[in-house]
């Protein structure tokens, strides 16, 4: 469990640390290989739970819910990962501008909402680049 975290806050913070241009020098490096990636994610609407990564990963149940919103939304704003828990799947979130999602999920932590945006699969890992973000109804 202890390896599943560090690689989802490892990966998350990762992406989140660097500003928006960041993906764009990383095409020109690797021409052909990210577009691609993006160029076969498929937009899609979810609808699932904004979590904590961090909490949910390591206190379970516990890190969920709206017993758990204020420490979440505490974690989110401090830059700790967020997804969107649909099901039994977590979606790392970030923004369909390649920037961080947690000020926009923040508030939103522990509620239902409805996002749009390219879904994206690779080493058991799916992440939602967000496009819209609704509390749903």
């Amino acid at each position: 469990m202890r390896h599943v975290v560090g690689v989802l806050v490892g990966a998350t913070l990762a992406a989140s640390a660097g500003p928006a241009w960041a993906h764009e020098e990383h095409r020109e490096g690797q021409a052909g290989e990210a577009s691609a990636h993006e160029a076969a994610a498929e937009e899609q609407t979810l609808t699932g739970e904004v979590v904590d990564v961090f909490c949910y990963l390591s206190h379970g149940k516990e890190g969920l819910g709206q017993g758990h919103a204020g420490c979440a939304k505490k974690c989110i704003k401090s830059g700790l990962p967020v997804a969107i828990k649909v099901g039994d799947q977590l979606y790392l979130a970030t923004l369909a501008s390649h920037e961080a999602a947690n000020a926009k999920l923040a508030e939103l932590a522990a509620e239902l909402v409805t996002v749009r945006g390219k879904v994206m699969e690779q080493d058991g890992q799916h992440l939602i680049a967000i496009s819209h973000v609704e509390r749903a109804q």
